[in-house]
């Protein structure tokens, strides 16, 4: 088992490099923080995963798409009586975008990037609550403005920071009536990446 483990790691790494020599794609990890209004109760960040793909490149500037994934998670409850309030809060954001990556002649290392596109959020909220069981799922969605900044460790490997702002437009009803929020949302996200 242990052989078969390293052979396929072996072969997957092999092909990467050797298929891969244009560095079209990306992948990356970063941890999230809410800089920005609260989503729900504020959950702070686990992780956010992405992937890139550059389909156009006129030389100092490189145009993609991508597509991110981030889980925030907290627990809610009750410090006087947890039986009482009891309750997981987890909020998946979804945010694809097109991009633009930009290479700088003097700062070979440093690539600044702008994205836009739209985040879906998926917020879901089950246990108690006024010691009632409690279950519930929340789906909204706005405009998504990225700022990038990678730095090259290796000509594969980097680190990055992003700031990425949601504008959220929602309605909900309250007492028979439709009540329209803003949100204006924003994280900071610091993590590393491959490209290949």
């Amino acid at each position: 088992m242990r052989k078969f483990y390293f052979l396929t790691v072996s072969v997957f790494f092999l092909s990467v490099s050797v298929l891969a020599q244009d560095q079209k794609w990306s992948v990356e990890a970063n941890y999230p923080l809410s800089v920005g209004d609260e989503l729900g109760n504020d959950a702070p960040g686990i992780i956010d995963l992405g992937v890139k793909y550059r389909f156009l490149d006129l030389s100092i500037v490189k145009i993609g798409a991508g597509i991110n994934a981030g889980v925030f998670k907290k627990n809610i409850d009750d410090q006087v009586s947890p039986t009482n309030t009891d309750f997981d809060e987890t909020n998946w954001l979804i945010q694809p975008k097109v991009f633009a990556e930009f290479n700088i002649p003097a700062l070979t290392k440093l690539h600044p990037s702008i994205g836009l596109g739209y985040s879906i959020i998926e917020s879901k909220y089950e246990g108690l609550v006024s010691g009632e069981s409690y279950k519930n799922t929340v789906s909204s969605g706005g405009l998504n403005v990225n700022l990038g900044l990678a730095y090259d460790i290796t000509d594969r490997f980097f680190l990055q920071v992003q700031y990425d702002y949601i504008s959220v437009k929602d309605t909900y009803e309250y007492d028979g009536t439709n009540v329209g929020v803003d949100y204006n949302l924003g994280y900071l996200k610091f993590g590393a990446g491959f490209r290949f």
